[in-house]
C-alpha cells in the first residue's frame, strides 16, 4: 500500500514539475491577478463572439497596449501632454465593445477636439471594485503620474461577493491562512497561479457575475414589499457603506498626494422605478437575482450617495452619471453595461462636465 502511495506521489510530483516548466515556457492563460498583485494584460488582444446578440455587436475586438490598458501607446513627450486615465470595473473597461467604441474612446475624441495635446487610456479592470483600484493606483498609476484620473465606482462595491473573488483577495488582511498559502504559491509558481485563478473564475461564475445581454422579453416579475426592501437596504447601510466611503476617500487622497487630479463618477443602471421606453417593460418589478429592479436601484443609490457626499466634502469634481444617464435599453446591453450608443452618450456626458475645467487649464501639463 505504501509503495502504491509513493508511486502515486512521485507521478504527481513529476507531472506538476513538467507542467510548471511548460507553463513557464508558454502560458496560454493570461490571468490578470497573480497572488496579491495585478498582472496587466500587456500587448494582448481578444476577439469575442456574441452569438445571437441583439443590442451588442456580434463580434468585438479588443487590443491592450504596452501598459496593459486600452488606447494609444504612452507618448515620448509625456511631461508635455495632458494625460488622463479612466479607472473602474467592467463598465469602464467595456471589453464587450470594440476598440474605438468605449466611453473612454468617445471622451478622447471630444477632448482631442479642444485640446490636441491630450493622451487618454482606459485602465478599467473587469470585476474590480475600489479594493482593486487602490492596488492599481499604488502599483502602477502613481509612478505614471497622469494629470487626471477618472474613477467610475459603486456597482462592484455593492456586489461585494463578486468583488472578493477578484480584488478583495488582493488585500492579504482579508485572506484565510489557507488562502494565504495559495497566494504564496501563486506568487512563486505558474501552476499555483493557474489554480488560484480558476478558483476565482468559479466563484465569479457562481456569483452570477457575467456580462451577457438581458433579454427584456424574458424577464419575470418579482414584487417585493417595503418591509423586504428596507431589510435589504439596512444590510447595505450597516455592512458596506462605511468601508466603501473610506476606500473612495483613500483613492482621492492618494491621487492628490501624488499630483493626480481625481474625478468621481456615480454608477448608472438600467433598472429602477421606471418603464423601459424602448420596450415598454416595467423595470421596477423585474426579477434580478432574489431582488428586483426597484430594490437594486435603491441599493445602488446608497453607494452613489456616498460618492456624491465625498465629492462635496472633499471638493472633488463629480460626474453624476447615475442621474444623467437615461434608463433606456437602447443604451444598455444588460443592467449596467453599455451599448455602442450608450458608450457614446457616457462620453458626451463626461466631456460636458470636464470641458470647462479642461479649457481653463489649457496652459497646464
Amino acid at each position: 500500500m505504501k509503495r502504491v502511495a509513493l508511486r502515486a506521489a512521485t507521478s504527481t510530483a513529476t507531472f506538476l514539475l513538467a507542467l510548471e516548466i511548460a507553463l513557464r515556457i508558454y502560458n496560454p492563460l493570461p490571468f490578470r491577478v497573480r497572488g496579491d498583485h495585478i498582472v496587466l494584460p500587456v500587448h494582448q488582444s481578444y476577439t469575442i463572439s456574441h452569438p445571437g446578440a441583439v443590442r451588442m455587436d456580434r463580434v468585438t475586438h479588443v487590443v491592450k497596449n504596452s501598459l496593459g490598458f486600452r488606447g494609444p501607446e504612452p507618448p515620448r513627450d509625456w511631461s508635455k501632454r495632458f494625460t488622463v486615465l479612466t479607472i473602474g470595473g467592467s463598465t469602464t473597461e467595456c471589453r464587450f465593445l470594440s476598440d474605438g467604441n468605449t466611453w473612454t474612446d468617445q471622451l478622447t475624441r471630444r477632448v482631442t477636439a479642444v485640446r490636441p495635446d491630450v493622451w487618454i487610456n482606459n485602465a478599467g479592470f473587469e470585476g474590480h471594485s475600489t479594493f482593486g483600484h487602490l492596488v492599481l493606483l499604488r502599483e502602477f498609476v502613481i509612478s505614471m503620474r497622469p494629470k487626471m484620473a477618472i474613477f467610475l465606482t459603486g456597482y462592484n462595491d455593492m456586489k461585494l461577493a463578486s468583488a472578493r473573488t477578484i480584488d478583495n483577495e488582493l488585500n492579504p488582511q482579508n485572506l484565510s491562512i489557507g488562502h494565504r498559502v495559495l497566494t504564496f504559491l501563486a506568487d512563486h509558481s505558474e501552476v499555483g497561479a493557474v489554480g488560484e485563478n480558476f478558483i476565482r473564475m468559479r466563484r465569479t461564475y457562481e456569483a452570477g457575475v457575467r456580462t451577457t445581454e438581458v433579454r427584456l422579453d424574458e424577464l419575470v416579475p418579482r414584487p417585493l414589499d417595503d418591509e423586504k426592501m428596507n431589510a435589504i437596504l439596512k444590510q447595505h447601510r450597516s455592512g458596506f457603506l462605511a468601508g466603501y466611503a473610506q476606500r473612495l476617500a483613500d483613492l482621492v487622497e492618494t491621487s492628490r498626494r501624488n499630483g493626480i487630479e481625481p474625478v468621481l463618477m456615480t454608477q448608472p443602471a438600467l433598472y429602477g422605478d421606471v418603464v423601459d421606453p424602448s420596450s415598454g417593460v416595467a423595470l421596477d418589478t423585474a426579477a434580478i437575482g432574489l431582488s428586483n429592479g426597484r430594490v437594486e436601484w435603491h441599493s445602488l443609490e446608497l453607494y452613489n450617495d456616498v460618492t456624491r457626499r465625498l465629492s462635496q466634502e472633499a471638493g472633488v469634481r463629480l460626474v453624476d452619471l447615475a442621474h444623467e444617464m437615461p434608463k433606456d435599453s437602447r443604451y444598455f446591453t444588460d443592467w449596467v453595461h453599455y451599448t455602442n450608443d450608450g458608450a457614446k452618450l457616457v462620453g458626451d456626458i463626461v466631456f460636458r462636465h470636464l470641458e470647462p475645467w479642461i479649457q481653463s487649464n489649457r496652459g497646464e501639463r
